[in-house]
């Protein structure tokens, strides 16, 4: 894997930056491709992640005693976010194409 690919992969892990090597001129090499579909995974993962918290927000956050449970789910969500993108990090890192935990058998990417 040269070393735009590799940086690509890296990126594909941070959120929506999975867009600038989706969008780059050499975003159909398989590995990087992989990385991708991985990093496009995980966001959406997160965003429903965040909507969901939302909406428990929306619904419990006024109830003293049960507004803990939205800020349970966020820190939830950010730490398996945190957790499945320091997976991803280490797999570009070792040139090794693991699926990601739970998420990775999703393929959105083709």
């Amino acid at each position: 894997m040269n070393n735009d690919a590799k940086t690509f992969s890296y990126m594909a892990y941070i959120g929506p930056l999975f867009l600038v090597g989706l969008f780059s001129d050499i975003r159909n090499d398989p590995t990087l491709r992989f990385h991708l579909n991985q990093g496009f995974v995980l966001f959406l993962c997160e965003l429903v992640g965040l909507v969901l918290h939302s909406i428990v927000n929306a619904v419990l956050g006024g109830i003293i005693l049960l507004n803990l449970i939205p800020a349970l789910l966020f820190f939830f969500v950010g730490l398996g976010s945190l957790v499945l993108s320091l997976i991803g990090i280490f797999n570009v890192a070792s040139n090794k194409l693991n699926p990601l935990p739970f998420i990775g058998v999703i393929n959105l990417l083709r």
